[in-house]
């Protein structure tokens, strides 16, 4: 190949904002946070901003730009998350994204008899076996929200259930201070020290703000235990466009990113340096149906925002796809998982969540898990773009084939075709009547039957029973506290 200087741009690029346009995001929202404030009701975290310079009247706060912008600076740039066996799995960092599940569907997709049922701690295992065989799901989360154990203490279940079945990090979330304690305790007995967790955290935290510019005592006691311990954490908005947010999706997101960035104030102040992964998860209110939906394309241009801005503040972001407001795995929800997975890309959001999400995040659908793998794989395939130099341009092959030949027995060719390309486990590259004989199958009968073959191995993944053990003290401990709580609240 003809050799000159050159500028090389492998894999394709999507630009939602200029530099220019992230500082007018950035400066509007200085003017949100040294001007109007946010209402902050947590004692210590009062306490730290008064003592940092912040002006606190009652419990409003109002900040600095200057103490914003070290907040952001102190915060690292990067975050690795390993998996149970301390081997570092999950990269935060540019350029990187990492798709995973999340925690709180009420509802469960049985794929046993094909019905929608309220979910149980067994879904969660169930979930835990499936996202453990598929590739592409990074991190786990419990996806459903058990409904059969002690009201307050399921995340504690839903920890235990998921290390039964798979190594991979966690996202987790907890109802209290009390319960994340034990959730961290937990994380400390899989990794097997505290200076191993620290050195490499199985799991990250979701907690969240109120919007509008509400920080309640119940999420700032969370973000500052995860700033004590170092446990990664996500501080996610979910202000709605109509409702708790203004209409625009600028105004929406500049909301949320004061409330994200307070947040993150806090955050430093009790510990600088912990990690901290940037967010904001809003979205719109559907004013016909007064949901706030999921297969938006509001919800995915956002995503990409945030991986905008994380970028342009240097801190790991966090964001949502594979996810459907259709209420079963159809062509809707194929269209909407899709486009969400494949703007999570584009935006180089890094850690992103709800994948088998399905019915506007309230059913926890294990085909649609399987699904979204294979979408994910293939928008991978497709960000890896071309790359352009002498080996991927034979020029002396060609010449060597020359016209009317075939590259079929070459050597470039057994070394190149399995990667440049995409073989899909579940999509249909047969003609008709060979689809026939294989059976006439689609890609939800597949998938539907993937599932059925996963659950088949019911085989711990590699705990110990002593492990199990000492999850279960904790849990036990808490039970505990809850019933002591109780007593104490009827005497």
């Amino acid at each position: 190949m003809s050799k000159f200087s050159m500028r090389a741009q492998y894999s394709p690029q999507f630009t939602l904002w200029t530099e220019d346009q992230c500082h007018m995001i950035h400066h509007a929202t200085f003017e949100i946070l040294e001007q109007t404030g946010v209402m902050v009701y947590e004692k210590e975290a009062l306490h730290l901003l008064k003592g940092a310079g912040c002006l606190v009247k009652g419990n409003l706060v109002r900040f600095p730009p200057a103490l914003v912008s070290w907040a952001i600076d102190s915060a690292p740039e990067r975050i690795v998350l390993a998996d149970t066996d301390g081997k570092r799995t999950v990269f935060l960092e540019d350029g990187v994204v990492s798709y995973g599940m999340s925690n709180d569907c009420p509802f469960f997709y049985d794929p046993n008899n094909q019905s929608i049922r309220p979910s149980i701690l067994s879904d969660v295992e169930k979930a835990a076996m499936v996202a453990d065989d598929l590739d592409n799901i990074d991190f786990v989360g419990s996806l459903v929200l058990a409904s059969d154990v002690t009201v307050g203490l399921s995340d504690l279940y839903h920890f235990r259930a998921l290390r039964l079945h798979t190594k991979k990090p966690i996202l987790g979330s907890s109802l209290d201070v009390h319960v994340l304690n034990a959730m961290i305790q937990m994380g400390v007995i899989s990794s097997g020290s505290i200076e191993e967790f620290k050195r490499n955290p199985n799991f990250a935290v979701y907690c969240e703000p109120t919007s509008p510019l509400i920080h309640s005592q119940n999420s700032l006691e969370r973000l500052l235990i995860c700033a004590e311990y170092g446990v990664p954490v996500t501080y996610a908005p979910a202000p709605l466009s109509g409702g708790t947010g203004p209409a625009t999706l600028a105004g929406t997101f500049v909301l949320g990113n004061a409330e994200c960035l307070s947040g993150l104030v806090i955050h430093q102040l009790k510990r600088c340096g912990s990690p901290f992964i940037f967010s904001c998860l809003a979205g719109p209110l559907d004013m016909k149906t007064t949901i706030a939906p999921y297969g938006d394309p509001f919800v995915n241009i956002i995503s990409a925002a945030v991986g905008a801005m994380g970028r342009f503040y240097k801190l790991p972001s966090y964001g949502m796809s594979g996810c459907t407001d259709a209420c079963v795995t159809d062509l809707q929800a194929a269209i909407e998982g899709t486009f969400s997975i494949f703007a999570s890309a584009l935006g180089r959001t890094n850690l992103v969540h709800d994948n088998g999400y399905t019915g506007n995040g309230m059913i926890g659908n294990l085909e649609y898990l399987v699904m979204t793998d294979e979408i994910i794989d293939m928008t991978k395939h497709f960000m890896k773009g071309i790359q352009v130099n002498e080996e991927t341009v034979p020029l002396d092959l060609i010449d060597e084939v020359g016209p009317g030949g075939n590259y079929l027995l070459s050597n470039h060719t057994l070394k190149h075709f399995k990667k440049e390309t995409w073989y899909p486990k579940y999509m249909n590259r047969s003609h008709y009547k060979k689809w026939l004989e294989e059976g006439g199958k689609d890609m939800g009968l597949k998938v539907h039957e993937r599932v059925l073959n996963i659950l088949k191995n019911t085989d711990r993944n590699g705990i110990a029973d002593r492990e199990i053990e000492e999850l279960d003290r904790v849990i036990m401990d808490e039970e505990k506290r809850i019933k002591k709580t109780r007593t104490e609240i009827r005497g």
